[in-house]
């Protein structure tokens, strides 16, 4: 089941990644509402923010479940 969900979340990463990096429109360009890529430290640091999140997860599951025992 662990296996499952962490593919699904990579999948899901890896789409997202690809969609941010295939915008086809020009960044400059002289239209200033031209839509651009996300920059790169926006990607990571959304990574981040989503491992942290998931660890901190992990671990307030881990200590309410020992609490039950």
């Amino acid at each position: 089941m662990k296996l499952k969900v962490g593919l699904g979340v990579f999948a899901l990463l890896l789409l997202s990644i690809v969609t941010a990096n295939a915008q086809t429109l020009p960044c400059l360009g002289d239209d200033p509402d031209a839509t651009c890529p996300l920059d790169t430290w926006v990607i990571v640091l959304v990574i981040a923010a989503s491992a942290f999140t998931a660890f901190r997860l992990y671990q307030r599951k881990r200590s309410v479940q020992s609490r039950t025992r």
